[in-house]
């Protein structure tokens, strides 16, 4: 691949203009930024659950097996949503644009209404634009699918869901050799899907390897790790202040850019990049 371009514009400037707008302007931000790198995006709707996803494909022609990057660009109403999701927005824009010239076995998907359109105490659906992607699109060609979400700060790179059995996962175990190339501190995580779930999910229902990846505090992670446990009769009366001030931000108005940082996006982005050089050259 080419040499990373050093003038390119810190990714944290993708996130300050996301968080200012609502959903129907991110979504024509994001359409926007990539005309801009010469990258002509495909539109994919599902009217009967108003989604719209974006697509920037990479691949060329024929059957050929694609890594999927994928992130959505949606929020909580009343929330900023800077780290849930314009930071993983931010890295996926910045992904496009390393490969805008490029043609090579990966596609970027830009997810409409993740959020939970339903939510109750004990209960929350949501991934309404991941579900319509695996509804619409031939799986048959998708490698593996790296969903990114909450990529705005910390120094420790997060893959999660994992339990005990997805350990010898192909997308585990090329993210955890591809980070310690890099030098990337890694970790592995699982969180129950009824307390937090993200896009990956859609896809394993259809048996496509996928995993998300995130970056947190590693100093937090056993702070974060101590307010998930317990059984989960009770898991869901856990107040929020008992988490990260990271985590207990999202879905309020204290997901700001303020409390993200360009190094953090920067290291997803690397990881990101090497991911898809080590696919293209297999």
């Amino acid at each position: 691949m080419n040499e990373r371009d050093a003038k390119a514009p810190p990714l944290m400037d993708y996130i300050k203009v996301l968080e200012k707008q609502d959903h129907n302007a991110r979504r024509q931000e994001i359409i926007s930024d990539l005309r801009d790198m010469g990258i002509t995006p495909e539109i994919q709707e599902c009217r009967w659950l108003s989604v719209k996803n974006i697509i920037a494909d990479f691949s060329p022609e024929g059957r050929v097996a694609s890594l999927l990057f994928t992130a959505h660009y949606d929020s909580v109403a009343g929330s900023p949503g800077a780290n849930d999701n314009a930071s993983g927005v931010a890295v996926l824009l910045g992904l496009c644009r390393e490969l805008k010239n490029i043609t090579v076995p990966v596609r970027v998907v830009f997810f409409d209404r993740e959020e939970a359109w339903f939510r109750t105490p004990l209960l929350r659906l949501g991934l309404l634009g991941s579900f319509c992607y695996v509804r619409k699109a031939v799986l048959q060609n998708v490698a593996e699918v790296y969903n990114l979400e909450f990529c705005g700060q910390g120094n420790m790179l997060t893959i999660w869901p994992v339990r005990k059995s997805d350990e010898g996962r192909k997308t585990i175990k090329k993210i955890e050799e591809a980070a310690g190339r890099l030098s990337i501190r890694f970790i592995r995580g699982y969180v129950p899907w009824y307390l937090m779930s993200s896009d990956h999910f859609s896809f394993r229902r259809k048996g496509i390897d996928a995993v998300t990846l995130s970056m947190l505090p590693g100093d937090k992670i056993p702070v974060l790790e101590n307010a998930l446990k317990g059984k989960s009769s009770n898991a869901f009366l856990r107040p929020r202040n008992n988490l990260p001030d990271l985590l207990s931000a999202i879905h309020t108005n204290k997901d700001t850019s303020q409390m993200l940082e360009e190094k953090a996006l920067q290291s997803m982005l690397v990881l990101t990049l090497e991911l898809v050089r080590v696919h293209s050259s297999g």
